[in-house]
């Protein structure tokens, strides 16, 4: 029996289709009232037989921050994939980014070691990753926090922490780096905001490079790196190193529409977010921030040699990363 935290998420969700391929039983933590029909979904939208794999899923109600139920969800499981997590750029979300993201994760650890699972995969990000003096960046970069690290990254950062705590304490874990994660999932959350609203059309990219990787491969190597990885490694899990214009004509030509054509200067976004910033004082949700902004202006490459050589595999490419998100969106 294997447990997924985050089951409704992008990655969870893949993860849950992953396991169910290989025969596994799963039990999927969910809080009490969560909508589970986006995993129907996505095993339909995969597989003919998606309803009977739906079916297999074991759903178990609970939250992060009662120790009682997660100890009870964990017994009798051998793997634990915790992929809750909340993701914000948001200054508003810094106490919920927090709360989620450091002392959810410490439960889903201390949990883990009461109920004496054999292993967990922990899923952070790429945002506590270093900046490498030169070249990609790797696992070996660490995270420097300093006035422009924005809270998710901070709380990314120290939820690791909590997971080496966990380690220390007797815990075998291992963790996982993916970049942005390109999949089926839930409208207006994650990479999928992103992708709606460039098939929705829009003539501008920003200037910056990142990378992106498929949902399905992240869960292949999650599933194989709970056996495999070393305890304490981290390993990144990179598809490809891509201009976000590239990025963005490959989500709008996929869904039939120009490829936007105009490069938003820098100046351009430090004043959009600070204008968001004001729209959005007294409420609603800013379409870009701080964080944001920057980020799409800056130059970002990651090595992710490291799971690629130990497991073998060979990532799948933005195009077909982007070419199965907006195929799911078109058949909702």
């Amino acid at each position: 029996m294997d447990l997924v935290t985050g089951g409704t998420g992008i990655v969870g969700a893949h993860v849950l289709d992953a396991l169910l391929a290989q025969g596994r039983s799963v039990r999927a933590l969910v809080r009490p009232g969560s909508d589970r029909s986006i995993v129907r979904r996505i095993l339909a939208h995969y597989h003919p037989d998606g309803a009977e794999r739906f079916a297999r899923i074991q759903w178990w109600e609970g939250d992060l921050f009662d120790g009682d139920a997660l100890e009870a969800a964990m017994q009798g499981v051998e793997h634990v994939y915790h992929c809750a997590a909340f993701v914000s750029f948001d200054p508003r979300d810094r106490a919920e980014l927090f709360r989620t993201n450091i002392e959810g994760t410490a439960g889903v650890v201390n949990a883990a070691l009461q109920a004496g699972v054999r292993r967990l995969c922990h899923v952070s990000s790429t945002a506590t990753i270093g900046r490498a003096r030169t070249g990609a960046s790797t696992e070996q970069d660490l995270f420097v926090q300093d006035k422009h690290s924005s809270p998710y990254a901070i709380s990314k950062f120290d939820a690791e922490l909590e997971v080496y705590r966990g380690i220390a304490e007797g815990l075998d874990a291992v963790l996982v780096n993916p970049c942005v994660v390109l999949g089926p999932g839930v409208r207006g959350r994650s990479s999928m905001t992103m992708i709606e609203r460039l098939v929705r059309g829009s003539r501008f990219y920003p200037a910056g490079t990142n990378a992106v990787v498929d949902a399905r491969d992240v869960a292949t190597a999650m599933t194989r790196l709970v056996r495999e990885g070393a305890t304490g490694e981290r390993y990144l899990l990179i598809g490809e190193g891509v201009s976000y214009q590239r990025l963005f004509a490959l989500i709008a030509t996929s869904a039939g529409k120009p490829a936007p054509a105009r490069r938003l200067p820098v100046w351009t976004l430090e004043v959009a977010w600070r204008a968001e910033a004001l729209r959005t004082l007294f409420g609603g949700r800013p379409m870009i921030t701080r964080h944001t902004a920057r980020t799409a202006s800056r130059q970002r490459l990651y090595d992710g040699s490291k799971a690629a050589a130990l497991l073998g595999m060979s990532f799948r490419g933005a195009e077909e990363a982007v070419r199965n998100t907006v195929a799911f969106l078109a058949g909702q």
